[in-house]
């Protein structure tokens, strides 16, 4: 099993590695169409500055993602779990969900699984939290390796309260 976890640390800061390394990339390739935004200010450069800068983003949101993961398997000795600290509480956790499985039930095993958790993390920060355990969560898509579903959590402290951070899905996509 500690081979398991040595390969997957690895892995993890392999992924950051190249997260990393790709963010940079992608600075000094914006830093380059800015330059060129600046000399010719016309429609076509101004897209292709959005476009960089939408990548850009993009790929900071993947760095991050790397780095919350291998936190996560440095503070729990496994790839899921959760991280309290800076204000924040971040992680995952692996469900057995059967497809098709109803609303209530859902909840209730979100609940069971995550619920404990995040009340240790929240006094560990100090805070309460401010919702039922599934508003933390968002579903990752597909399954991992044993069909289990993967659920990101996600939570920052807003005054005594600990509040879910996932931002709403913008409906108008712009």
């Amino acid at each position: 099993m500690s081979e398991d976890i040595s390969a997957l640390r690895q892995e993890l800061e392999g992924a950051v590695a190249h997260a990393e390394q790709e963010v940079e990339r992608l600075r000094k390739a914006n830093a380059e169409l800015a330059e060129g935004f600046r000399l010719d200010p016309s429609d076509d450069t101004k897209q292709l500055l959005k476009r960089g800068a939408a990548s850009l983003n993009a790929a900071r949101e993947r760095a991050l993602a790397a780095k919350a993961a291998l936190a996560v398997l440095e503070k729990t000795g496994s790839p899921h779990g959760l991280v309290a600290g800076d204000g924040r509480v971040f992680g995952s956790v692996a469900l057995e969900l059967a497809p098709g499985t109803a609303r209530a039930a859902r909840e209730a095993a979100i609940d069971a699984a995550l619920g404990a958790q995040l009340i240790e993390a929240a006094a560990e920060l100090g805070v309460i939290l401010g919702t039922s355990s599934e508003r933390y969560t968002r579903e990752r898509p597909g399954r991992d390796a044993q069909g289990r579903t993967i659920l990101d959590v996600q939570g920052r402290v807003e005054g005594d309260v600990l509040v879910p951070a996932f931002r709403p899905v913008d409906k108008y996509a712009r």
